[in-house]
């Protein structure tokens, strides 16, 4: 094979030269975490830099930790080193026994003394592929720290081509997905849509299947989700089944494929502290319930539309308008005067000889009359315009 112009120089220098050995990485296993004032004591707390060294860990290097079990107290950790999270930007603190990757990196005063140089911790080694916790202790009675339980339920999240998931280790879980209709049958949101249409999945409390080896979010069992998603349709099952509001059909939640926002969980609560909370919707807002709704306010609550409609007949709108009220109060006070004058009037009459006019009684009668008449030409305007009720 012919070695072309300016490269058989190269080619027969191969080998002759000396290649630079690659660097040993440094490991440490963690025997204290700085949490805390107190965490892991609250001298190391100290020695740690205080809170200026909040996340820092307690380490000794591999090969010499293999055969440590170590313990929690001053007197071992004070033998420890001490190296800090290479990243302000974010927490993902070590728990204690596992491994974590280390680098000699300049110290805030590299620049001004001969100390040029401090250890940082850059993640954690991920041993046993395990979202949970990949220590090695020393034994099998060694504690993953002061408070830390491993749940033996959480699973690692199924990814997808393309994903990026951030877990924590109880059962949280952060997705920036994409549909992916080549596995619709192992998630919930592939069924339509294309591969590149993006959704995010933000859960809580994962709902465990008995034998299952990994965990792909279920929308209607998992504790606390929330879903944006952008054309995937979601089997969300609402308390309340059929349709909604027979008046308006709104679009069952459980066959939308627009772009949406979906919170579910046991108790959903907004609370604004200081200022309003606004629902605008650019056709309908929904609410519905089994049991009861609440409309409380210390001051007023407003109903403003076109037409209020209270109730329904047969699925279809009420017809009978509300009556107003201070319309029907006149209207109540002037025939309950004009009886009155009515009445007052017959108690005095005094009899007549026969034959003749009763005048004051006509006269009486044609007051109550004429009241009447006037009563009848207001009782359209006691009837609402915009209310009505069943």
């Amino acid at each position: 094979m012919r070695v072309r112009t300016n490269l058989s120089s190269v080619v027969a220098s191969v080998g002759k030269g000396k290649a630079t050995p690659p660097r040993k990485a440094q490991v440490g296993r963690v025997y204290g975490v700085v949490t805390t004032e107190n965490t892991p004591t609250a001298a190391m707390f100290k020695k740690a830099g205080g809170f200026n060294g909040i996340g820092s860990v307690f380490y000794l290097d591999y090969n010499q930790a293999k055969d440590t079990a170590g313990n929690a107290g001053d007197d071992f950790l004070d033998k420890c080193k001490i190296a800090k999270s290479l990243s302000s930007q974010f927490q993902y603190f070590p728990i204690l026994g596992e491994l974590v990757y280390l680098e000699d990196l300049p110290s805030p005063t590299s620049q001004v003394t001969s100390n040029n140089s401090q250890k940082y911790y850059i993640s954690v080694v991920n041993l046993w592929n395990n979202n949970q916790q990949n220590s090695q202790p020393a034994s099998d009675q060694s504690a993953l720290g002061l408070t830390f339980v491993e749940n033996p339920n959480v699973k690692t999240l199924l990814s997808f081509e393309g994903d990026h998931i951030i877990q924590g280790r109880q059962g949280s879980a952060l997705r920036f997905g994409s549909t992916t209709k080549l596995f619709s049958n192992l998630n919930e949101w592939s069924e339509i849509g294309n591969d590149d249409n993006p959704i995010t999945i933000l859960s809580n409390g994962f709902s465990y299947e008995p034998g299952e080896k990994f965990h792909v979010e279920k929308i209607n069992k998992d504790l606390s989700t929330i879903y944006l998603t952008s054309t995937q349709k979601l089997p969300l099952q609402p308390d309340r089944t059929g349709n909604v509001n027979p008046l308006t059909s709104p679009i069952d939640p459980s066959k939308y494929y627009n772009a949406q926002i979906i919170i579910n969980s046991d108790r959903v609560t907004l609370n604004s502290k200081k200022d309003e909370v606004m629902i605008f919707a650019k056709t309908n807002v929904e609410i519905s319930t089994k049991n009861i709704i609440n409309l409380n306010a210390n001051e007023r609550i407003h109903l403003n539309g076109g037409t209020v409609f209270l109730g329904t007949v047969n699925n279809q709108l009420p017809s009978e308008p509300l009556v107003l009220g201070n319309k029907t109060y006149d209207l109540l006070l002037d025939l309950l005067g004009g009886m009155y004058e009515f009445g007052t009037s017959l108690s005095t009459v005094i009899g007549s000889p026969e034959g003749a006019p009763a005048i004051d009684i006509n006269t009486a009668a044609e007051g109550l009359l004429n009241t009447l008449d006037r009563a009848t030409d207001r009782l359209e305007g006691i009837l609402s315009q915009q209310n009505f009720t069943a």
